[in-house]
C-alpha cells in the first residue's frame, strides 16, 4: 500500500525548472498569463523577490539577473495575479471605511447624538478612513513599481517555471521565449 509523503530533497534532486529574463512588465505579464492557461498552477511560478529581500540575503553587493537566474540562493516570491491584487486592496479601502462608519456612529451614539448626526459622523468618519486606505493601496501599487524597475535597472525581471516532466519544460520554455523572455532555459530547481 502506498502512503502519502513529502519527498526529501534528496528525492527532489530531478525536480526541474525554466527561467527566463524578461524587458518589460507587460512581457513578463503575457508569459504569466500564457503559462497559467497552459496549465501551470500559481504555486509552480516565482519571481523574483524585492531588493531588500534580495540584499537580505546576498549582502549588499549589485547582483545582476543574469547571476541569480540559476542561484538556488535567490530569493523568490509567488506570482500574485492582478486581479487578487485588485481585490486585496479594494478590501482594504471596504474594510477601512466600513470600520470608520460603525466607530464613528458608534461614537456619535455614545455622546447621546441623534440619528442623523451619527449617520453624519459615520459617514465623514467612513470617507476619511477610506481615504486612508485608498493611500495604502496607493503604496501598495507604488511598492510593485519599484520593484519592477528595481529588477529592470539590474538586468531584467526573473520568472522561474517549475517544470515537472519533459513537456512542461518544452511547454515553459517556448511560452516564454514567444513572450520576449531571453536566456530561457531549464536547470535543476531550486
Amino acid at each position: 500500500m502506498e502512503t502519502n509523503r513529502v519527498s526529501t530533497p534528496e528525492e527532489r534532486h530531478d525536480l526541474r525548472e525554466v527561467v527566463g529574463v524578461f524587458d518589460a512588465v507587460d512581457k513578463l505579464q503575457s508569459a504569466i498569463d500564457d503559462l497559467l492557461t497552459g496549465g501551470f498552477d500559481r504555486s509552480e511560478i516565482s519571481l523574483l523577490a524585492e531588493a531588500e529581500k534580495v540584499r537580505q540575503k546576498l549582502g549588499d553587493r549589485e547582483v545582476s539577473a543574469n547571476e541569480l537566474e540559476d542561484s538556488p540562493a535567490a530569493p523568490r516570491t509567488p506570482y500574485i495575479d492582478r486581479e487578487s491584487l485588485n481585490i486585496g486592496k479594494a478590501s482594504i479601502v471596504g474594510v477601512l471605511f466600513y470600520v470608520g462608519v460603525i466607530v464613528g456612529a458608534g461614537v456619535a451614539f455614545a455622546y447621546g447624538l441623534s440619528l442623523t448626526s451619527a449617520i453624519a459622523i459615520g459617514l465623514l468618519a467612513g470617507g476619511a478612513a477610506g481615504v486612508l486606505g485608498l493611500l495604502i493601496s496607493k503604496l501598495v501599487g507604488d511598492r510593485q513599481a519599484n520593484w519592477a524597475q528595481s529588477q529592470l535597472k539590474h538586468g531584467g525581471l526573473l520568472l522561474w517555471a517549475r517544470a515537472w516532466n519533459d513537456d512542461r519544460e518544452r511547454a515553459a520554455i517556448d511560452i516564454m521565449r514567444r513572450h520576449g523572455g531571453r536566456d530561457v532555459h531549464a536547470h535543476v530547481g531550486a
